[in-house]
């Protein structure tokens, strides 16, 4: 297990690394307007791509047992589905460009149209890698796709591709990652159709697929709203105010979800304690999310002014008011893939409806006030999330409110410790203006010094894993220096 966690991260690390630097550049190569342009279209596909997915990805981890029809016939549906969904994309973009009265928008989705087509021929391989932990394999493909398609992106937007530089670079990753697939994991590889247990998928598929195309609708919503009620700039200006905090998901949380999942799923078919692991996930996210979170809050000005120039600077409140919710959203990241784990999809599915339902009729009230007023709601959203979340899997005797409560107090311990430098920073008059970089720095280093020495003198449960580290490490190191 730890393993493939570390080897999720190094991916994920590596990923962060491409993806982040391409981000930087391209800030400064395009203006918020076009970014705005890109983040409109790529949010309409999100939501389809969760019903080209049709939850086969997740019945593949979590099902007990499988044999060659049962795969046969879930890469089968994915594709009909895929393809059926790709058409509709692009024979719906003029009409959607239409809607946000800008004809990139149309442009940028029939490219990402034709990514439905190539989809299902590395997803279903993907899926069994991930079922197996085959996380040094499942480590190449993604490695390979992420830098090829964050050069790829900036090298289109430097040659003048605007928006489209972003939709082509997606293009690219997905053949990458078939490539991928076909090199590293072709013992997966899918021998022929079926449709042999089509209802049985399908059942499975209905309850995820609303799951999941709710979570997407809500991920989403701020999006296609701003986009539409307040326009491309204010779309622009919000899509890189959460940039840093939907990097941090993707590659950090991400990196934890892609191994929980099938962790909780297996914890569940062979010892049933899916619910002790959960708390102790919990709490090593929390221990890493939560100081990262409110030190991200804390410098925000720096962190956009530096990384992005001072064109991106209206998104700095925005950045605020972000971190601030994913730092109340980290305690239900993996609270829907738990209940899943468990086969309880259609409890995953009603709470998954519920909160992201009302978080899109809040952020459409929101917009009438301002793109600001859209940010700060999702504060309240992830509030009401884990209200929901928890009085579901409170009935697990390892998760009721005390023990988590407990279990997170040295998490609450190390954030403040790596607030504290970053803060006094900050709120030292004119030093940010003044000395930007140097200040930036002085608040990163301090901020992890002190995170590290919470983590010592509050034995947080992290502390383990650093010993841990630390040991092989060192162990690696004595072997070198003994090789003659």
């Amino acid at each position: 297990m730890r393993q493939a966690l570390s080897l999720s991260f190094v991916q994920r690390l590596v990923g962060l690394v491409f993806t982040f630097g391409s981000v930087v550049i391209i800030s400064r190569l395009l203006t918020p307007a076009e970014v705005g342009v890109y983040s409109v279209a790529a949010g309409f596909v999100a939501l389809i791509h969760m019903l080209r997915d049709f939850g086969v990805g997740a019945f593949l981890v979590q099902e007990p047992v499988l044999d060659e029809p049962l795969v046969r016939t879930v890469f089968t549906l994915n594709l009909v589905i895929a393809w059926c969904f790709g058409g509709i994309v692009i024979a719906a973009s003029g009409a959607v460009g239409t809607f946000y009265a800008d004809p990139g928008v149309a442009q940028v989705l029939r490219v990402l149209g034709f990514v439905f087509f190539l989809l299902p021929f590395g997803t279903t391989t993907m899926a069994l890698m991930t079922r197996e932990l085959e996380y040094g394999k499942l480590t190449k493909v993604r490695i390979v796709e992420s830098v090829l398609r964050s050069c790829t992106a900036v090298a289109l937007a430097y040659a003048g591709f605007s928006y489209m530089s972003m939709a082509w670079s997606t293009l690219v990753g997905i053949v990458v990652m078939i490539i991928g697939c076909t090199v590293w994991g072709w013992q997966y590889r899918v021998n022929g159709l079926g449709f042999t247990h089509w209802k049985r998928v399908l059942h499975f598929g209905s309850n995820r697929a609303i799951s999941d195309i709710a979570s997407e609708l809500g991920d989403q919503s701020a999006n296609l709203v701003i986009g539409k009620m307040l326009g491309m700039t204010d779309t622009g200006l919000f899509s890189r105010g959460y940039g840093v905090v939907n990097m941090y998901r993707t590659n950090v949380l991400g990196a934890i979800e892609s191994v929980a999942f099938p962790a909780f799923a297996r914890e569940h078919r062979e010892t049933a304690t899916a619910p002790e692991l959960f708390r102790k996930a919990l709490v090593y996210t929390t221990g890493i999310s939560w100081p990262f979170f409110s030190c991200g809050a804390i410098l925000a000005y720096p962190v956009i002014n530096i990384l992005f120039g001072d064109q991106w600077n209206a998104a700095v409140p925005l950045m605020r008011w972000l971190c601030v919710a994913a730092l109340v959203g980290t305690l239900i990241y993996q609270c829907n893939r738990f209940l899943v784990a468990l086969g309880r999809v259609r409890t995953a599915t009603r709470m998954e409806v519920q909160y992201q339902l009302a978080r899109v009729g809040i952020t459409i009230v929101a917009a009438f006030y301002g793109v600001e007023a859209v940010a700060a709601s999702q504060v309240f959203v992830y509030v009401m999330a884990t209200v929901l979340y928890y009085r579901q899997i409170r009935c697990y005797e390892a998760l009721t409110v005390h023990k988590c409560t407990r279990a997170l107090v040295p998490s609450v311990v190390v954030t403040l410790a790596a607030c504290a430098v970053p803060a006094a920073i900050v709120l030292w008059p004119g030093l940010v203006v003044r000395h930007m970089v140097f200040s930036f720095v002085v608040a990163f280093v301090g901020g992890g010094a002190g995170w590290l020495l919470a983590v010592v003198f509050a034995r947080h449960p992290l502390l383990d894993e650093l010993k841990r580290v630390t040991a092989g490490v060192s162990a690696q190191y004595r072997r070198c220096v003994a090789r003659p």
